[in-house]
């Protein structure tokens, strides 16, 4: 008799999926199917009439508990008894051959019971997955040997062992695939409250308490039945989103990751609404099923962890304060009134904070259920205010602090503002959180700077201002609007609640409308532009200000994810603060006087110059004929070793042009000296994407005598050392280039990427326009590019800006993962701005052109 295909069995559910059948139902028929199939393969087998012993087939683990997803794994043991011994193997094979011919992934072991004991002795996870054991076919008596020896052998008087490597497995698992249930992009059964945490209660219940299911949880008051519904409403959402990425990827995955998290939010039905993407309602949903998860486990393993006795003794408890105790390694109400003194709802949290121990399960629930006490005079309160500032201020683990109060709902209806953002997606490859999670994320980064940088935190004259625009900064996120100004405004409401005067109600709302303004412009402005620091300083106005927003972007940057914060970014960051700083301690935001002190500026350098070098006149350079820019843009240590080499390799720079590399401080600098010619500067930037150098900044100037000195500040594109880069070979295929021996057009067009760089297709709304500003800069037109990033953009723009034969004094580029961000610092060919309104029509357009900018629909918007 032939065995039934399995894969007509998978088409008709792949089907019945694409009809709208989901979540468990799906499960248990692709289930029912698999032990069909496994049954009529090992009843047909021809060893069974030659079987002398028993043989059972057993289904472990996610197959064993009936939730078979349509692309996982299958694990199998084929357990034998001493007699079936010479069989066995045939069997095996009768059952796995056809599994293996199926394009099944089978994980599988043949043991005997004795064997099976031994190894879950040793292999925790093994231990585990016979928790799930079910008999597919086979011997039922020898089935129910293994269980009761199981039961016996394994986990009898080892309650509190199985608990510890539980919840030691459980943090490995949540180190490695997510420790927060609001990654942007969660593993759905691996990371913190996913698929696993509900698994991992359900196994310490079935172990240690006999307990089978949900229903008996619930009745033995571990959980309650409010939780025990809300978990199973989350576990059959995230059932169904794991069963629609196994079909969407044809293969087992359980990460939802950008690419599939807007092809998933239009599948289940969401739609734009609210001021908020589809993917955003969705991926929104999804983050408050994973804490809901995360949340009700977490409290399980508490209630066990009492039960078993895990936690510190009872009679250990101190009195934190009236109605506030501490014991068991957790603070706790004591015959605390919340009806009668509802501001211990917040004392909790700041006595939580003072002791760096947790909430008691019990005071969470008390929360819970007494937030109806949170009204309006509740928010007014001075005394509750003062708590509030408290706790930002004074935790010793304020992120967890926050995430309690966020979770039990205290935050969001102290301060309801807060949770218009609550479990908000931000769909773009910047944000590793959520934007509730990143406010706190911002809090707890700023506890670490005042340990680092105790010195700016100790002028501060009012520092919770700080500490409550990190914890608000972008509670304007969700509505497509400008964040910033929207969070300006609500952030003013908070204030007046809290009682703050009109000049604190000022300084926050400059700390959220601003918050952006440094990290914007220290990677696109020229921060040797004296200009431009003396706008900022007037806008600013002073230096407490101006600390307080240095401190809230740092601790911004650090708080968003790794792609926001660089050892590079940092150093333009303090380059910022300080410049600014420096203007304002010599008071010129209060008048123009930087013509003046620029030149001043130059005339001190030419002295410190003459007396660093011995003759003045160097290759017949003079140091009065260099440019005062030139001067104002290094130390007189830099000047000076530009000169020598000048002086050093004179001939030769009259030939061709030549690279010295060095590896200092965040980034690798270059120095390029040479003679000037046409598209120099657009060939070296082509030369360096050729080599996988990305440029971050570039100085560009040229002496009297025609020699370029231009100085790049780069980085690897792939990830190399500094040594990893072969220098010579960038220098030579410069020369190559600025000769017309080298079709960089060409090579670079066919340039692959290098190899785990990318992602397929864009993630997030990328800008795509050209800004023109002739108001920052008294001697240059800024040029700002936004557009697609590729390793050809860099060196199609500046052939643009050449052509136009406009000169570039500077250039930031700001690019970051998938976003283009150019800025040049351009003047015409006599060294003024460019401003004739033709030709700026015709840069615009070409440069419209070369980022795939609409200019019919730019016409339409104007």
């Amino acid at each position: 008799m032939m065995v039934t295909s399995l894969r007509s069995h998978q088409d008709a559910l792949e089907e019945l999926w694409r009809q709208g059948l989901s979540g468990n139902t799906l499960l248990r028929q692709y289930t029912e199917r698999v032990d069909a199939f496994i049954t009529e393969c090992f009843q047909e087998a021809s060893a069974l009439l030659k079987l002398k012993g028993q043989v059972a087939v057993i289904a472990l683990g996610g197959y064993g508990r009936s939730e078979l997803y349509p692309f996982s794994d299958i694990d199998l043991l084929l357990l034998h008894d001493r007699r079936s011994k010479k069989q066995i193997q045939s069997l095996s094979e009768s059952v796995l051959y056809p599994l293996w011919d199926e394009g099944l992934d089978v994980g599988h072991s043949v043991r005997t019971i004795k064997d099976t004991l031994q190894f879950a002795r040793e292999d925790f996870i093994f231990q585990v997955a016979l928790l799930d054991a079910r008999l597919i076919t086979g011997s039922v008596p020898l089935f129910d040997e293994l269980k009761q020896a199981y039961g016996k052998k394994i986990l009898e008087g080892k309650r509190s062992a199985f608990v510890g490597t539980m919840e030691q497995f459980c943090k490995e698992r949540h180190d490695k695939f997510g420790s927060h249930a609001y990654h942007l992009e969660p593993n759905i059964k691996e990371g913190k409250g996913g698929m696993r945490d509900i698994q991992a209660m359900l196994w310490v219940a079935k172990a240690v308490y006999g307990l089978t299911d949900l229903d008996a949880i619930e009745a033995s008051a571990m959980i309650s039945p409010e939780d025990r519904r809300s978990l199973e409403a989350s576990w059959n959402m995230l059932t169904k989103i794991r069963n629609r990425l196994h079909y969407l990827r044809r293969r087992k995955d359980d990460q939802l990751i950008f690419d599939y998290q807007e092809e998933m939010a239009d599948a289940f039905g969401y739609r734009e609404a609210d001021g908020m993407l589809a993917v955003e309602h969705f991926m929104g949903d999804v983050y408050g099923h994973l804490q809901t998860i995360a949340v009700v486990t977490d409290l399980f393993f508490e209630h066990v962890q009492e039960l078993l006795g895990v936690v510190e003794k009872k009679g250990q408890e101190k009195q934190l304060e009236k109605f506030i105790v501490l014991r068991g390694g957790y603070v706790r109400f004591a015959e605390a009134d919340l009806t009668e003194h509802p501001y211990l709802l917040m004392r909790i949290f700041l006595q939580s904070g003072r002791t760096g121990k947790p909430l008691h399960h019990l005071a969470r629930r008390s929360i819970t259920s007494h937030l109806h006490l949170v009204d309006d005079r509740f928010r007014a309160s001075k005394r509750v205010g003062r708590i509030f500032f408290a706790i930002l201020t004074e935790s010793k683990n304020v992120f967890s602090v926050l995430e309690s109060m966020l979770v039990s709902g205290l935050l969001p209806l102290y301060i309801p503002e807060f949770g218009s953002v609550e479990s908000l997606a931000q769909h773009d490859l910047y944000h590793v959180y959520t934007v509730d999670r990143h406010l706190l994320q911002t809090v707890a980064e700023l506890h670490q700077l005042r340990e680092e940088m105790g010195e700016l935190f100790a002028s501060l004259p009012e520092p919770h201002l700080l500490y409550l625009a990190a914890l608000l900064h972008d509670i304007g996120k969700g509505k497509q609007a400008d964040h910033s100004e929207r969070g300006a405004v609500m952030i003013e409401a908070v204030g007046k609640r809290l009682q703050l005067n009109q000049e604190q109600l000022a300084t926050l709302a400059f700390l959220v409308r601003y918050h952006l303004f440094m990290p914007e412009n220290a990677l696109r402005r020229d921060l040797s532009d004296q200009d431009f620091i003396q706008q900022t300083a007037e806008m600013i106005g002073d230096t407490h200000r101006l600390t307080m927003l240095y401190l809230l972007t740092i601790a911004d940057s650090k708080a968003t994810g790794p792609s926001a914060w660089s050892s590079w970014k940092s150093s333009l960051l303090s380059d910022l603060y300080f410049g600014v700083k420096t203007c304002l301690d010599a008071g010129c935001d209060q008048g123009d006087g930087s013509g003046e002190s620029e030149e001043q500026g130059a005339a001190w350098l030419r002295e410190q110059l003459s007396e660093k070098l011995v003759d003045s006149d160097i290759a017949g350079l003079h140091i009065e004929t260099l440019p005062d820019d030139y001067l104002l843009a290094f130390t007189p240590e830099q000047v000076s070793r530009h000169l020598q080499t000048h002086q050093k390799y004179f001939n030769r720079l009259q030939q061709q042009v030549l690279l010295f590399s060095s590896n200092e401080g965040p980034s690798w600098s270059l120095l390029v000296m040479g003679r000037d010619r046409a598209g120099l500067l657009t060939k070296l930037f082509g030369v360096l994407a050729l080599h996988n150098l990305s440029v971050l900044a570039a100085h560009i100037f040229t002496w009297p005598d025609n020699t370029v000195v231009d100085v790049l500040e780069v980085t690897s594109s792939v990830g190399n050392d500094f040594e990893e880069h072969d220098w010579p070979a960038v220098e030579r295929d410069f020369n190559l280039a600025i000769n017309y021996r080298l079709d960089l057009g060409a090579r670079l067009q066919n340039k692959k990427q290098p190899f785990g760089m990318g992602r397929p297709g864009n993630v997030q709304q990328l800008e795509h326009k050209v800004v023109i500003d002739n108001d920052t800069s008294q001697n240059f037109t800024i040029i700002e590019v936004y557009g697609s990033d590729t390793p050809l953009a860099l060196y199609l723009l500046t052939q643009i800006l050449s052509d136009f034969k406009l000169t570039i004094g500077r250039a930031r580029i700001a690019t970051e993962i998938e976003q283009l961000i150019d800025i040049f610092y351009v003047t015409t060919e006599d060294g003024s701005k460019l401003l004739d309104p033709l030709v700026l029509g015709k840069v615009r357009a070409a440069l419209h052109d070369c980022v795939g900018v609409d200019e019919e629909e730019v016409s339409s918007a104007v």
